[in-house]
């Protein structure tokens, strides 16, 4: 009776230790549940810092931008003196085909685009553009020696930034007029 008794307890006792801990699987369990939920807070918390980084870059491209767009509305404003290239009639000798490195940016370089043909001003533009206001948009002032004919310089320009597969570029396209005497 006696090796009977100790059997009862053995059985007791090993269901008492089971109902007060974890076994082996359900500690597996728990290890796989919480390295799956500590990869996807990883991925996450990487994918928003590369986010961040990107959407930082393009602020910068586009303060480049605005800064460089502030300088060509400044030279138009100017007296017209061509040889000084300023005025609006100097925009297009002085900036057009132009690519001005943005060093803040890595990879960073604006192009610059004047369009001095009427009949091919891009429609984002509202082409074909009279441009020197003779009442018709068929002459082709790109090619004019001189450029006091222009009264409306319309320009594209692309900031490129990121290198490798983050390369991007935004392209923002103006149209310049002199704003004051």
């Amino acid at each position: 009776m006696r090796s009977h008794r100790s059997i009862w307890t053995t059985t007791r006792e090993s269901e008492a230790c089971r109902e007060n801990g974890l076994s082996l699987v359900e500690v597996a369990m728990a290890v796989t549940l919480f390295a799956l939920i500590s990869v996807s807070v990883s991925m996450t918390l990487a994918k928003g810092i590369q986010h961040r980084q990107q959407s930082f870059q393009r602020y910068q491209a586009m303060s480049a931008l605005r800064d460089l767009l502030a300088e060509v509305q400044e030279t138009a404003n100017q007296p017209q003196d061509l040889t000084l290239q300023q005025g609006i009639g100097a925009i297009y000798a002085r900036y057009h085909g132009q690519a001005v490195a943005v060093p803040e940016i890595p990879g960073g370089q604006i192009s610059v685009t004047c369009h001095g043909d009427e009949t091919a001003v891009p429609a984002v533009l509202g082409g074909p553009q009279d441009l020197n206001f003779d009442g018709d948009a068929l002459d082709n002032l790109a090619n004019q020696s001189n450029g006091t004919d222009l009264k409306l310089v319309p320009m594209t320009l692309t900031v490129q930034f990121g290198e490798g597969v983050e390369a991007q570029s935004l392209t923002v396209h103006r149209l310049v007029c002199q704003t004051s005497d």
